[in-house]
């Protein structure tokens, strides 16, 4: 409805003002016989129509509304100025920029009609002045409808892209949750369900183990729920932002390494190098290697495995290498909460603060991943300091399996991989999804 009310001010307007039924005497023109009012109302209603489809066929509308113009002009003075120009301000705004200027080029050549229709009568000396000031006008009023519709052409295609991006972002915060949600959730779940399962088998034989094994599943729990605490807060608004200081890093690396030998895996952690510092974000990231890679060690090696983790810092890069010796014995459950979306996530993590990710099937068995993460440059007081030796971490006494699982073969899909070297690539059949 309101496009059509507007046809029908543009089209009134035009009869109102630029035609016969309010011109000056002197612009008789070539139209000798007087065109009674009515006549020159009813030869404009088509464009009523006519404006009101532009918004569906913009190029076809304009050519029906110049031809107009120039019948109308011709035939019985009258000349049509607004709907020409509210047809082509469609145009430019819908349409390419070389469509709008060919239209912009036709719709003076139409607009030279109606300049020589005024000009026509005049004398000779008035005749070029009224012309070019006519003319000027038309031009003037054309280019301007042109112009405002290539600025509303520029601010829609603007708008999409800002929408664009704000999609691509609110679907990176999205992977970003994932990934932060599988990294807390996926290692706290496989020790606590390994642990749980432990004290059951053991529960009437040894109370005091199963007991342990319990009050292990519950330190897991509280860390659990301190590091969901932690995401969640990140997600509110910032009036209602908690503090939650930093997230899980490398100074937090002795906690987790605890944990996996709380669930039978003895970790050796290794050191070499001067370390260097680290952003925020890339050390959340190298604590998320060593725990997706533990991870995978307790669902596919399990208990009676034995993992090495090292840390090599060299320069401006930290190479964190963790490996296993795949020589013990899966736990069935375990396996069977992989969601596959483990290293996918890593990989992208990684990619994300401009490292890479190489993983490998041993042929003697296990599985080795390799990231290498971006350090940031030893400030100048660093720059003296000797290097480090290289230093380890023995492993203390581990609890033995449940019994029932010594007992079981190993699991699927712990048999020589193929090797999938192509950092960022996907990891290899039947081998370790997570």
């Amino acid at each position: 409805m309101r496009a059509w009310l507007l046809a029908v001010v543009v089209v009134a307007a035009d009869v109102v003002l630029f035609s016969r039924v309010s011109e000056d005497p002197k612009y008789t023109s070539w139209v000798t016989q007087p065109v009674d009012p009515v006549v020159i109302a009813l030869a404009s209603v088509p464009a009523v129509a006519v404006l009101v489809w532009r918004l569906r066929a913009a190029v076809a509308a304009w050519v029906v509304l110049s031809v107009q113009d120039l019948l109308l002009t011709c035939g019985v003075g009258t000349r049509p100025v607004l709907a020409p120009m509210a047809a082509l301000y469609t145009v430019s705004s819908r349409r390419t920029l070389p469509v709008a200027a060919g239209a912009l080029a036709a719709t003076w050549a139409v607009h030279g009609v109606a300049v020589a229709y005024e000009v026509y009568p005049l004398p000779a000396g008035e005749r070029l002045l009224d012309g070019l000031l006519i003319g000027g006008v038309l031009v003037a009023c054309d280019t301007a409808a042109v112009l405002v519709g290539r600025w509303v052409a520029g601010a829609r295609v603007r708008e999409r892209r800002l929408e664009a991006s704000r999609e691509a972002a609110i679907t990176a915060e999205r992977r970003r949750i994932a990934r932060e949600l599988h990294d807390i959730v996926a290692h706290s779940v496989t020790v606590m369900v390994l642990q749980s399962a432990g004290a059951r088998r053991i529960m009437v034989s040894d109370p005091a183990q199963a007991g342990a094994a319990l009050r292990a599943v519950e330190d897991v729990g509280v860390r659990t729920m301190a590091e969901l605490r932690r995401l969640l807060n990140v997600l509110r608004p910032a009036t209602e932002m908690a503090a939650t200081g930093r997230g899980p890093g490398l100074e937090t690396l002795a906690q987790l390494v605890e944990q996996v030998r709380t669930a039978g895996v003895a970790v050796r952690v290794e050191e070499s190098g001067r370390p260097a510092p680290l952003d925020q974000s890339v050390d959340i990231t190298a604590y998320r290697v060593v725990q997706e890679a533990l991870t995978n060690v307790i669902r596919h090696g399990g208990p009676g495995s034995t993992a090495r983790v090292g840390l090599h810092w060299a320069g401006r890069t930290l190479e964190i290498e963790v490996s296993d010796d795949g020589a013990g014995t899966p736990s069935h459950p375990a396996k069977g909460m992989s969601s596959g979306l483990g290293l996918l996530g890593l990989r992208e993590r990684i990619t994300v603060v401009g490292g890479q990710l190489v993983t490998k099937a041993l042929p003697e068995g296990g599985y080795r991943l390799t990231a290498t993460l971006p350090a940031a440059a030893a400030p100048p007081n660093e720059a003296a300091r000797p290097q480090a030796p290289a230093r380890a971490s023995e492993p203390p006494a581990r609890s033995a399996p449940p019994q029932e699982e010594a007992a079981s073969p190993p699991g699927p899909g712990r048999g020589i991989r193929p090797r999938s070297d192509a950092a960022g690539g996907d990891p290899p059949e039947g081998g370790r999804g997570e």
